[in-house]
């Protein structure tokens, strides 16, 4: 799953190549697959392609997890490019107003405080502490796509 756009500073000035295709989140350097036809993905949205329609929304081209690399391997300047993205906390919702790359943005939010927030889910209504919208965003039962979710739209 991507990073929440809401939570990227000047995202209007991003190149298209950076957002997943098919969940349109920004992917996270580690944990972007680029496909053979030169794609990135979110594992879970790759999984997701391969699954269904094995083709790639942008060009058709054939997507398989075989033929797919992680990022940091196939293009490691890419991933340290995307990597130095300005971001805020995915807790300044919360309140939070930390700001930096996104390659520091996992082990901020793992520690910040912000995260134990409550918030409400606003598709099922129910209120869980800000650190687990990812989790129950996959797991929402009013979720029309469980696969990959815009976290962005889970809460309240």
């Amino acid at each position: 799953m991507g990073f929440d756009n809401e939570c990227i500073l000047n995202i209007q000035s991003l190149a298209g190549e950076y957002f997943c295709p098919v969940c349109r989140l920004l992917v996270y350097p580690n944990e972007a697959l680029q496909s053979q036809c030169t794609h990135l993905y979110c594992k879970p949205c790759l999984t997701y392609v391969v699954s269904t329609t094995r083709a790639c929304p942008y060009d058709g081209y054939l997507v398989t997890e075989a033929d797919s690399k992680p990022l940091v391997e196939s293009n490691k300047a890419l991933a340290d490019t995307i990597g130095k993205i300005s971001v805020h906390c995915l807790y300044h919702r919360s309140g939070c107003t930390w700001q930096g790359p996104l390659s520091e943005c996992t082990a901020h939010c793992s520690g910040c405080v912000f995260g134990n927030s409550p918030v409400v889910c606003n598709r099922c209504g129910v209120q869980i502490v800000h650190r687990q919208v990812q989790e129950h965003a996959q797991n929402c039962p009013v979720s029309a796509l469980n696969h990959c979710v815009d976290v962005g739209l889970c809460f309240i």
